[in-house]
């Protein structure tokens, strides 16, 4: 282990701009991750950044109300479930969204769901379920029960859905809180203006808000750590004087592509998920990996088995229930592989000494 370290080291100390990716890993991996991109002047990016970025890119230019999950279970009267993203990333979330327990919620309206430009699913038993399909894409079915919603006249040939709509949106308008729930993943930036918009004429009447999926990986967390670390988002680059964040220029795809990146630190070690390398991954570009799974990589890459968080050691992660940080304890009973944060603080104190000498 220490000469494979000491390959490392070795590496990135000549890197002139490490990236890195994937940073599928806990709370303290994240926080090694930074600590040493910090040093060596590198860039910080997730690898399921996509969408999370674009979502709070778009919520900080134009703001939002964000709802947390368990504020959308026990009080929202209306949940309008936009795309099939929400119940790819958990098949229960409805279950969970609605209780059978009754509880307390503002208004006189029973509990309703709204869902639009889904496929066929499983929905709640006793809940009220308006299906918002057709032959129309997603984006046009989220404007056109937008239009509805501020009244606003719209021509469809489809009467049985245009009724639909307009009974959707008076509900809508009628709710004492409805929330829009979807996966940032999944949208592109107009539909989600147009989501964003329609909250915001909701709530000059009445209350709304939205409800992102979380992204896998612990993105939340790393991001959360990354935020608390030096101010910004991934996708961040410490290359100059002080931490810039851009989310075209830092994304890791784009800078192996074009060569601006000359060093890829791949860190994939979480329970229960696993990250997609980009494409031009360990091809050619000199590589440290993390990895608690089998990987293929270059014959020069450095590849360091490490223990899964939540698996093989216990982790600090993003848990959207509480929409905050909590510890998972670990499901194995007892493992000696190291952790992200033990391999990458090591191969800090490495560089240090070597910079020393």
């Amino acid at each position: 282990m220490d000469s494979t370290l000491q390959r490392a080291a070795d590496l990135l100390a000549q890197a002139r701009l490490p990236v890195f990716g994937g940073l599928f890993t806990d709370v303290n991996g994240a926080t090694a991750a930074l600590a040493l991109a910090q040093k060596l002047g590198g860039v910080v990016d997730h690898a399921a950044s996509d969408g999370m970025s674009r979502a709070a890119r778009v919520m900080r230019e134009t703001g939002s109300t964000p709802a947390s999950f368990g504020e959308v279970r026990n009080r929202a009267d209306t949940v309008i479930l936009i795309g099939d993203g929400p119940r790819e990333r958990d098949a229960d979330l409805l279950e969970k969204l609605f209780p059978a327990k009754n509880l307390p919620r503002p208004g006189d309206n029973k509990r309703e769901l709204i869902v639009v430009g889904t496929k066929k699913g499983k929905t709640p038993a006793g809940v009220r379920t308006t299906e918002i399909n057709g032959k129309n894409a997603l984006p046009e079915l989220v404007a056109l029960l937008a239009a509805a919603t501020r009244e606003l006249p719209f021509e469809i040939r489809d009467d049985a859905l245009g009724k639909k709509l307009l009974s959707a949106a008076k509900r809508l308008r009628d709710s004492a809180f409805a929330v829009f729930v979807y996966d940032p993943a999944e949208l592109e930036e107009p539909v989600l203006h147009t989501v964003l918009e329609t909250v915001r004429l909701l709530v000059k009447t009445t209350r709304a808000a939205t409800l992102s999926m979380s992204v896998p990986g612990n993105g939340e967390g790393v991001n959360l750590c990354s935020i608390w670390t030096c101010g910004l988002p991934v996708r961040t680059s410490f290359a100059g004087d002080t931490p810039e964040n851009n989310m075209w220029a830092f994304e890791t795809e784009r800078l192996l592509k074009s060569g601006e990146a000359d060093a890829l630190v791949w860190i994939d070690a979480l329970d229960g998920a696993e990250a997609a390398p980009p494409t031009r991954a360990f091809r050619g570009i000199p590589s440290v990996v993390l990895s608690s799974k089998p990987v293929k990589v270059g014959r020069d890459d450095v590849v360091i088995e490490v223990g899964a968080a939540a698996a093989d050691h216990d982790a600090a992660v993003y848990l959207p229930p509480i929409a905050g940080i909590g510890v998972v304890k670990a499901t194995s009973k007892k493992s000696d592989k190291p952790t992200v944060a033990d391999v990458l603080n090591k191969i800090g104190a490495l560089i240090d000494e070597k910079g020393a000498a």
